[in-house]
């Protein structure tokens, strides 16, 4: 398979994840209070295609920009691992000792909605160091 066929079903595939994770989210909220606002898909699909077309665009700009430079080399790689190997190690260390604290002080159940905010910003803070480390 050529690599620029590759490249286009790996953004059709983002693409059609990116509009089913819309209605998932239009469904799930709609579970929550007993309506569907099928009305929010428009904006929310539109703003998801328009945001890819518009990273498409900056990344052919930068491509024609800089040439045939590659993006990694092995310094940026060897960075990379250790930043992911340290993350693994802090989050699953972190989340144990968090767990086990929070047993000991009584908490039995835990709200998934908590969960849910708690692993947002663990993904965020992930996305923000890997961003950082990969301008290293």
């Amino acid at each position: 398979m050529k690599m620029k066929k590759l490249q286009q079903i790996i953004w059709a595939v983002v693409i059609v994840s990116i509009i089913l994770g819309v209605f998932l989210g239009i469904y799930i909220e709609g579970n929550a209070t007993s309506e569907y606002r099928y009305d929010i898909a428009i904006p929310m699909v539109g703003g998801a295609i328009l945001g890819f077309v518009i990273w498409l665009f900056f990344s052919k700009l930068n491509k024609k920009r800089n040439g045939n430079v590659p993006e990694v080399d092995e310094r940026k790689v060897m960075l990379m691992q250790r930043y992911f190997m340290i993350v693994l190690y802090v989050i699953l260390c972190g989340s144990g000792v968090a767990l086990l604290t929070l047993y000991s002080m009584g908490v039995h159940f835990i709200e998934t909605g908590m969960l849910i905010i708690c692993m947002m910003g663990i993904y965020m803070m992930i996305g923000f160091g890997a961003i950082i480390t990969k301008r290293l």
